[in-house]
C-alpha cells in the first residue's frame, strides 16, 4: 500500500513580496487570532491590518537577507526525513507557498493510500499544531487513510537535541551566575482560558524534561511574538530579561523552545531586538542556534512517523 508523509508548519514569506500575502493569510484565520468581531469581518481587518503591518516588518526581514529561510529549512527536513524513513514526504505551509491545499493535491495525484501527517510544532496548540492538522484533514480525510501526530513535545531525540544544543552554550558558564531562559512563541490568552488550550503544559512539559540534564542551573519560560491589542501569555521574555538583571544573574542562555528552525523570531527578534535588550541590561546573552539538519531532530521526526506506521 502506498505510503506518504506530510509535513506541515506556519509558513513564513521567503521574499519581501509575500509578506503581505503571508499577513493576511495568518490574520484571517480565526483559529489563530479571533479579534473579537463576527466572522465575516475577520478577513476585511486582516486585509487592513496586513496592509499597515506590511510596511512596519518589511525592514525586519530585509535585516536577516531579505526574508525567512523558515520554508528553505522546512524542505530540507522533508529531503532528510525522506532518506532516513524512505517513502515520499511532501512538506506544505498554513499561510504560505507551498499551501497544505496544494501539497494534498499532489499527494491526491500520487495515489497514496495512507498518509501520515507531522507538524513541525513540537507542542501542540489549537491554534498551531491543531490548525495544520485541521487543514490537513480538510482536504484529506476521507480520500486517504489519514493518521496525524499530535504532539511530540516530550521525543527523546527531540528533547536530547535541545540539551546537546544548550550544552554547546553553557560551557565555562556559573550556575550560580547563569539562567536558562525557554522563549516560546506566544498565544492570545482566551484560547487557554476559553478554549482549554493546554499549550503551556506542552512547552513546560518540553522543559522539564529539558532540564533534567541541567539539574544545576535556574531556569525560565517566557514567551515572545505578541502581535495586536489583545492579551497574550505571559511573562514576556523582554519582562524575564529584565527580571533575570534585577536578581543579579550575569549570564542568560535563551532557547526557543517552541521553533525547530531559525526565521525571523529568532534571527531578528531575538537576536537583534532582545540582544540589544540584554546589552542595555549588561546581561552576557547567548542565544542558542537551531541546527534543522540535526540528526536528532531528524530521528524525533523519523521516530513519531514510525510509532504511526506501526514500526516503533
Amino acid at each position: 500500500m502506498k505510503e506518504a508523509v506530510l509535513i506541515s508548519y506556519m509558513g513564513a514569506p521567503s521574499t519581501t513580496e509575500e509578506i503581505k500575502p503571508f499577513l493576511y493569510r495568518l490574520f484571517s484565520d480565526r483559529d489563530l487570532i479571533n479579534f473579537g468581531v463576527p466572522s465575516f469581518l475577520q478577513k476585511p481587518l486582516a486585509y487592513l491590518i496586513s496592509t499597515f503591518r506590511t510596511p512596519k516588518v518589511k525592514p525586519q526581514y530585509e535585516a536577516i537577507g531579505g526574508g525567512s529561510p523558515l520554508v528553505k529549512y522546512s524542505l530540507e527536513q522533508g529531503e532528510l526525513l525522506e532518506r532516513e524513513i524512505g517513502i515520499p514526504v511532501f512538506v506544505g505551509m498554513l499561510y504560505s507557498e507551498p499551501l497544505i491545499s496544494k501539497v494534498a493535491k499532489e499527494i491526491l495525484k500520487g495515489s497514496f493510500k495512507k498518509v501520515y501527517h507531522i507538524t513541525l510544532y513540537p507542542q501542540y496548540s489549537i491554534a498551531t499544531a491543531g490548525a495544520c492538522l485541521r487543514d490537513g484533514r480538510k482536504y484529506l480525510e476521507g480520500k486517504v487513510e489519514l493518521k496525524e501526530v499530535r504532539s511530540w513535545a516530550k521525543n527523546p531525540n527531540y528533547v536530547e537535541w535541545i540539551r546537546r544544543a544548550i550544552k554547546r552554550e553553557l560551557s565555562g558558564l556559573n550556575p550560580k551566575e547563569t539562567v536558562i531562559l525557554f522563549s516560546a512563541h506566544s498565544l492570545p490568552k482566551y484560547i487557554v482560558e476559553e478554549r482549554g488550550d493546554r499549550y503551556p503544559q506542552e512547552v513546560r512539559a518540553t522543559v522539564e524534561a529539558v532540564m533534567d540534564g541541567f539539574k544545576e542551573f535556574p531556569y525560565r519560560i517566557s514567551y515572545q511574538s505578541k502581535v495586536g491589542p489583545i492579551e497574550w501569555l505571559e511573562p514576556s521574555t523582554e519582562e524575564e530579561l529584565r527580571r533575570v538583571k534585577v536578581e543579579g544573574f550575569k549570564n542568560v542562555v535563551v532557547f526557543p523552545v517552541s521553533f525547530v528552525s531559525e526565521h525571523i523570531e529568532t534571527l531578528y527578534e531575538l537576536d537583534v531586538e532582545y540582544g540589544e535588550l540584554a546589552k542595555e541590561l549588561s546581561l552576557n546573552y547567548k542565544r542558542v542556534k537551531l541546527d534543522h539538519r540535526d540528526p536528532l531532530l531528524i530521528g524525533a521526526l523519523k521516530e513519531e512517523v514510525e510509532k504511526l506506521r506501526g514500526q516503533k
